[in-house]
Order: structure tokens, then C-alpha cells, then sequence
């Protein structure tokens, strides 16, 4: 079964996350850095969705995701965020924008959706 990176710093948020992801039959590794994260989207571990917060401790998880559109062309990327999305995404990249503050099961279920339609 692939995986979906979770790159979220909030301990916390990360437990719910992965818990409510695994209720709906989903499998996390998870990342509580940038650095974490871009070594998994530059890595060869299958990746059928990836969930990015944007405010991460040690750079823009914007970075992430522009990684992910260059390593992962077109793996799904959750931009999860309080802030609107960037106008200006590299071509191939599907991302859909979540606002915070989210229900962890509705972006579980959200995630699911989209791995089904995969």
C-alpha cells in the first residue's frame, strides 16, 4: 500500500491527523520539518497523496510543495493553511487548498476521495 506524507509541525494536530487518516484505511509518514518532508517528496517511497501545512518551523512549506511538483508530478498536494493560496503554481502540480482550522476527519475523508479517484 502507498503512503500519504503528512508534513505538519503541530505534534498534536500530527497524532489526530495520522489517527483520523488511518480510520479511513490510510497509511502516514509523517513529517514534522521541511527538511523531513523534502526528503521524502525527492525519495523513492510511493507517495499517493501529500498533505502540507505551510507554516513549518525551518522554511515555507511552500517550498515543499514546489518540490513535490517537480519529484511527484502529479501526486496530489493538500496545501492546508489560514492564508490564501499562491497564485503562481508551477504547470502539473494538482493542489487543493484547505483552510485552517479543519476537522481532521473531514480531511481524512477529503484525502480518501482523492486517492479513489486516482
Amino acid at each position: 500500500m502507498s503512503s500519504v506524507l503528512l508534513a505538519e509541525d503541530e505534534f498534536l494536530i500530527r497524532a489526530v491527523l495520522v489517527d483520523s487518516l488511518a480510520d479511513v484505511g490510510i497509511e502516514c509518514i509523517e513529517a514534522a520539518t521541511g527538511r523531513e518532508a523534502l526528503d521524502v517528496v525527492q525519495g523513492d517511497t510511493p507517495l499517493v497523496a501529500i498533505i502540507v501545512d505551510i507554516g513549518l518551523p525551518d522554511m515555507s512549506g511552500e517550498k515543499v510543495i514546489e518540490a513535490a511538483a517537480l519529484h511527484r508530478p502529479g501526486v496530489p498536494i493538500i496545501r492546508c493553511s489560514g492564508a490564501s493560496a499562491p497564485g503562481n503554481l508551477p504547470p502539473g502540480i494538482t493542489l487543493h487548498s484547505f483552510p485552517k482550522p479543519y476537522s481532521a476527519s473531514e480531511l481524512s475523508n477529503f484525502v480518501a476521495s482523492l486517492i479513489r479517484k486516482e
